[in-house]
């Protein structure tokens, strides 16, 4: 009978590794799946996969680990932590999303959406700095870059993501030679193009948080 208790209390004491936190990411999509499949008829699991997509399991276990994580201090609580209690915990936010009608897929998701208690003993402001440990803060960093990634590259056109390589590769990684535009046509190219990367992303590139990062992805991604 496993005892998630320890690898909890990892977690909020920022001990767990990044290996160890993608481990933890896959039990809880386990979690997930077995909540569905114990106390649900598969129409329900059909409902979220149309409003989540094929990825609604892996939704559904980052929801319930932000909702985990709100509930620290009765975790750090409990003597034994069993998988039936995680399941149940599940249950609740699968009930919940189903008596909203899933009133927040409507809408932008944010932390104080996704904290489900009723309870005012256990609502607090949830302050990514403060209360998420250092690897779920990264974890989700990770996810909003390559959000905005996909966003940019539904949004431009081959042209313009060629432009924005080019330009990346030239002024950040001083690759100049992957670069086959030339110099005077990549400024210009370039000036026109900024004003839709600020209207779509809602900042200037280089004035993002982890420009580092973006820039990598980006890298990777679409270059």
């Amino acid at each position: 009978m496993k005892d998630y208790k320890p690898i909890f209390e990892k977690l909020f004491k920022n001990q767990l590794s990044t290996s160890e936190f993608k481990t933890l990411l896959i039990n809880l999509e386990t979690i997930i799946e077995k909540t569905f499949k114990k106390l649900f008829d598969k129409s329900v699991e059909n409902l979220f996969a149309k409003y989540y997509g094929s990825d609604y399991i892996e939704v559904l276990s980052q929801e319930l680990l932000l909702k985990l994580i709100h509930q620290k201090n009765i975790i750090l609580n409990l003597v034994f932590i069993h998988e039936n209690y995680l399941i149940s915990i599940a249950k609740n936010l699968i009930n919940y999303h189903l008596s909203s009608k899933f009133k927040i897929i409507k809408k932008e998701i944010n932390f104080e959406d996704l904290y489900l208690s009723k309870d005012p003993d256990e609502q607090e402001e949830l302050k990514l700095g403060e209360n998420l440990p250092k690897v779920m803060v990264d974890y989700l960093e990770n996810l909003r870059l390559f959000h905005m990634v996909e966003i940019l590259k539904k949004h431009l056109t081959p042209k313009e993501i060629e432009v924005l390589c080019c330009y990346i590769l030239k002024y950040v990684y001083k690759q100049e030679k992957r670069c086959k535009i030339n110099k005077n046509v990549l400024y210009k190219r370039w000036e026109r193009l900024k004003p839709k990367l600020r209207k779509i992303l809602g900042y200037e590139i280089f004035e993002e948080n982890s420009p580092h990062k973006f820039f990598e992805i980006i890298k990777s991604e679409l270059c």
